[in-house]
């Protein structure tokens, strides 16, 4: 990317920067408008359709003219400096409302699922070290929570997808290690984010995959225990077909493999 492009950046803080320097955003309402129109790049979005993603049903008698007054002071933030008016505005005036004009690449959402999408292709063809590395390289782009500071409808949308693909691609991130033998910090890791997000069943499995692996056979039932125990109680279900068959598998010795749990995540 030049030097001089605009970079939006909505996983964690609502941020912007041209050229690695922060720019100025204002309130976070005026944040949040911004991160309305970066989520619809390239899209023409009228003042209602702005106002029915941020506001709920209580709305200011004048909100209408808060957009319009918070989209002229974006658009002085994001001009391109030292360019004729033309050239400079990436924030445009179209009928019937107001688009956001970004390069490729220019807000963070889109290349963290662009690095996401390539890394499941490279792992779907056997390079499993460049699917690491492209999984990493799109977890790396998150400082926080996804849209921290929006409160609005279609923030609160985007924030639930996101955080869902972000822990998909945590969960594949961790089983390409496990397939490539990185298991040394596996065990710790993986209860770590168990402690946060106990009912997922994919984190228990890698678990069990990891403990059965490392000859912790013992740990590994105690596992499963302990899933069946969480899901039971917090969501009044058995635990999964895969897990239940790595547990079979474990108390009949046999060994247990991430493959068929990794063949099941690969879409055809």
């Amino acid at each position: 990317m030049p030097e001089d492009d605009l970079s939006i950046l909505l996983l964690g803080p609502i941020r912007a920067a041209r050229g690695g320097t922060a720019l100025y955003l204002g309130t976070p309402r005026q944040r949040e408008v911004l991160a309305v129109l970066a989520l619809r790049s390239g899209m023409v979005l009228s003042v209602p359709q702005i106002v029915d993603a941020i506001w709920s049903e209580r709305r200011p008698d004048s909100v209408e003219n808060m957009v319009h007054t918070y989209i002229g002071r974006l658009r002085r933030v994001l001009e391109h400096p030292g360019r004729p008016p033309a050239l400079a505005r990436v924030l445009r005036s179209t009928r019937p409302g107001y688009t956001l004009e970004l390069p490729a690449g220019a807000v963070d959402i889109t290349l963290f699922e662009r690095d996401v999408k390539v890394a499941r292709a490279a792992r779907t063809q056997g390079d499993l070290s460049g699917a690491l590395c492209l999984f990493q390289q799109g977890l790396a782009r998150w400082s926080g929570l996804a849209l921290q500071e929006a409160a609005g409808p279609l923030a609160e949308a985007e924030r639930i997808r996101l955080t869902e693909l972000r822990q998909d691609a945590v969960e594949e991130s961790t089983g390409v290690r496990l397939l490539l033998g990185d298991v040394e910090n596996l065990v710790s890791e993986l209860r770590c984010m168990l402690a946060e997000q106990p009912m997922r069943e994919r984190l228990w499995e890698l678990l069990l995959i990891v403990l059965g692996q490392t000859s912790r056979r013992a740990e590994a039932l105690t596992a499963f225990e302990d899933a069946r125990v969480t899901l039971a109680d917090r969501l009044g279900v058995e635990p999964g077909h895969r897990l239940q068959d790595l547990h079979r598998r474990l108390l009949r010795s046999e060994p247990v493999s991430v493959r068929p749990w990794w063949e099941r995540r690969v879409p055809v």
